[in-house]
Parts: C-alpha cells; sequence; structure tokens
C-alpha cells in the first residue's frame, strides 16, 4: 500500500488542528493501519498531549540530516501508532532537507504532519509533502482569514494536494456554527468538514490519552477520514 501524506494546517493558535491530528491518527491505527504523527509543531502540543517528552531534537536532526529509514526514532504507541516528537529545537532549522526524503523508507501507510501555528517555513515543508491538506480553523473571521491563507498556498504547489476546511469545535446552538459549512463552501470551494464540539475530547486529551473511539467528535473524526479515504489517488480539480 502507498503511503498516504496527510498535512493538517492552522495558522491561528487555537484552531483545533492538534486535536484534528490526533483524531485522525488515532482512527487510522484503531483500523489496523501503521500510523506515524509527526509533530512539527515547536510547542510540541501532540507530543505533550501524548505525554511524550516534547525537545523536538531528534525530528530537528532527521530534517537536517541524512539517516538510513531504520535511524529513524519515533516512539511507538499501543495500537500501531508511532510518533516523531516535535519541540523547541525545531524553531532553530535551517535549510532543513524535503519531508518525503527524510523519512523515505519507512514502512507507514498514513502520515501525519501536525503543523506548527505562526511558522511558515515548516508548514510549507508539510504542504509540499501532503497528498491531502486539512486547514483546521473555528468559525470566526480571525482563524478563516488564516485557512485561507493555507488553501491559497497548498492550491499553488505542484503537484496540487486535495484540500478541505475542517471546523473545530462546532456548537449546533450557535447560529453562525449552523451556517458557516455553506457559506464557506460557497467561498472557498473546497470541502467543509466539521468536528463538533465534544467535552469527551477534551477531557481524553487533558488526560493525556488518544480521542475516544466513541461520542460526537469521534463520529465527525470517521466522516473526515471517510472524505480522505474517498479522495485517494485523485488530484485537486
Amino acid at each position: 500500500m502507498k503511503t498516504r501524506w496527510l498535512a493538517i494546517v492552522g495558522r491561528k493558535g487555537g484552531s483545533g488542528k492538534t486535536a484534528l491530528a490526533l483524531g485522525l491518527a488515532a482512527h487510522y491505527a484503531r483500523k489496523g493501519a501503521r500510523v506515524l504523527l509527526v509533530d512539527m509543531d515547536p510547542q510540541g502540543s501532540a507530543s505533550l498531549a501524548l505525554g511524550a517528552d516534547a525537545g523536538g531534537e531528534r525530528l530537528a536532526e532527521i530534517l537536517q540530516a541524512a539517516p538510513t529509514p531504520e535511524m529513524v526514532p519515533y516512539v511507538t504507541f499501543s495500537g500501531g501508532l508511532g510518533l516523531l516528537a516535535g519541540g523547541p529545537a525545531l524553531a532553530s532549522l535551517t535549510a532543513p532537507r524535503p519531508l518525503r526524503e527524510a523519512l523515505a523508507g519507512l514502512l507507514v501507510d498514513v502520515v501525519l504532519v501536525d503543523c506548527p501555528p505562526g511558522h511558515a517555513d515548516l508548514d510549507r515543508l508539510a504542504l509540499q509533502a501532503a497528498d491531502v491538506v486539512l486547514a483546521a480553523t473555528e468559525a470566526h473571521r480571525l482563524g478563516i482569514a488564516g485557512a485561507a491563507r493555507v488553501l491559497d498556498e497548498a492550491r499553488a504547489m505542484k503537484p496540487r494536494p486535495r484540500c478541505a476546511l475542517v471546523l473545530s469545535r462546532v456548537d449546533d446552538r450557535r447560529g453562525l456554527d449552523r451556517a458557516a459549512p455553506d457559506l464557506l463552501a460557497g467561498a472557498f470551494a473546497v470541502p467543509v468538514l466539521a468536528v463538533r464540539q465534544d467535552s469527551a475530547l477534551a477531557l481524553a486529551l487533558n488526560a493525556g490519552g488518544l480521542p475516544p473511539a466513541s461520542g460526537r467528535a469521534a463520529a465527525d473524526l470517521e466522516a473526515v477520514a471517510a472524505w480522505i479515504d474517498r479522495t485517494e489517488g485523485k488530484g485537486t480539480p
């Protein structure tokens, strides 16, 4: 099976991108896929959520050196999920190698890259590697503006990845949240997916565990994964 590369991007902090990345990683791992989560965030949010050391030194070294595939170290969690931890060492990278080149030869089915907010160079590494780009945002103006920049950059890549906008922490009681998917789909001409607000998801991440397999957010994450699976092998129109 060809490795699938997914980039989860959110230019604004609090966009829900790390919860989305962890949720999709857990979903694919539970389905039996070999998943590698690459935490490209100097804040190391995904790594901290999993209880891992969030220094980022190993990933920074991989991106600047030329290791053989068997030398690429990552932490393996239960259920087939591996992690390349992020952290502050990533903030000072100079001339990093392309991500696919740096991680070439790894025997995984899915590589999920959790991108940093506010670090365009690291974002670009992930966008250049991605088959699918998910721009994560909440349904407010500043977050949507950041997601629009992500989508513009992704659509300028060659080859162009498949793109979607993912609204996080959606509350159906709010009129703006209910209207946002249709409005944004028309404005950006990309699929708009939604992950509802879910206390079970927040509690699991705060406790250092993977997102739960059931609940509102789990059902929405499954729908996001189903869209990704349907787009496999398709180019961006």
